[in-house]
C-alpha cells in the first residue's frame, strides 16, 4: 500500500481494507481502553457526553434513559442546537462525537429507534454539515463508511484526509478516534449487542 499521503482511497473496497488502513494510521503501541469514555473533556448535558453514558452503560442504567430523551427530543434534526456553541467547529466535533456514540450505543442495546435515529442524523448530516468543518478528529468516520453510498463514503474519506493532512493523527484522542473505529467497524462483522 502506498504512504497515506499518496493513498488513493479508491483503493479502499472492503471493511477489511478499511480496517488496515486505520490500524496503520493509528500505528504502534498500547492499545487505549476502548470499553469505557473516549479521553476527552465532555461537557456535562452536551448530547456526546449523554450519548457516551449511554454508549458505555450497562443494561438497566438510567443513562439509557437520558439517551433515548435526547434522541427522541429532536426528531429529524441535528442533537445539538448550534446556538449554544461559540464556533461551528466546536458544534461539529460535538456533533459527530455524538453521532460516533450512537453508532455503538444502537450496536450494544439495539433497538429499532436507536437505528432509525442513527440513519437519520447519518442523512442529515450529510445534508447540512461539512466534514471539513470538523475540527482534524474523525468522529464517526465509520459511521458513514458503514452507510455506503458515494456521498457517505466521501464524507468519511474527507475527515480521514483532514485528520491526515493537520498530522492530527499523532493526538492521543485522534488515536483514540480511529482504534475505536476499527473496533466498531470490526464489531459489525460480528453484529448486534458485541462488546
Amino acid at each position: 500500500m502506498p504512504p497515506e499521503s499518496t493513498l488513493d482511497f479508491r483503493m479502499l473496497h472492503s471493511s477489511d481494507d478499511w480496517i488496515r488502513h486505520l490500524s496503520a494510521l493509528a500505528g504502534p503501541g498500547t492499545a487505549p481502553d476502548l470499553d469505557g469514555m473516549p479521553p476527552t473533556v465532555l461537557r456535562e448535558g452536551d448530547p456526546d457526553a449523554t450519548l457516551w453514558r449511554a454508549a458505555c452503560a450497562a443494561p438497566g442504567d438510567p443513562a439509557i434513559l437520558a439517551a433515548d430523551g435526547l434522541l427522541a427530543s429532536r426528531p429529524g434534526d441535528s442533537l445539538a442546537s448550534s446556538g449554544g456553541y461559540a464556533a461551528l467547529e466546536v458544534w461539529t466535533e460535538c456533533e459527530l462525537g455524538a453521532l460516533h456514540a450512537l453508532a455503538r450505543f444502537a450496536r450494544r442495546h439495539p433497538a429499532a429507534s436507536r437505528d432509525a435515529r442513527l440513519a437519520g442524523l447519518v442523512a442529515w448530516h450529510l445534508e447540512h454539515t461539512q466534514p471539513d468543518n470538523a475540527t482534524n478528529r474523525p468522529w464517526a468516520l465509520h459511521v458513514f463508511l458503514r452507510e455506503g453510498s458515494p456521498e457517505a463514503r466521501l464524507y468519511a474519506e474527507t475527515l480521514l484526509h483532514n485528520a491526515t493532512a493537520s498530522d492530527a493523527r499523532h493526538e492521543p484522542l485522534t488515536r483514540w478516534i480511529l482504534l475505536d473505529s476499527v473496533r466498531e467497524l470490526r464489531a459489525l462483522r460480528v453484529g448486534p449487542g458485541a462488546p
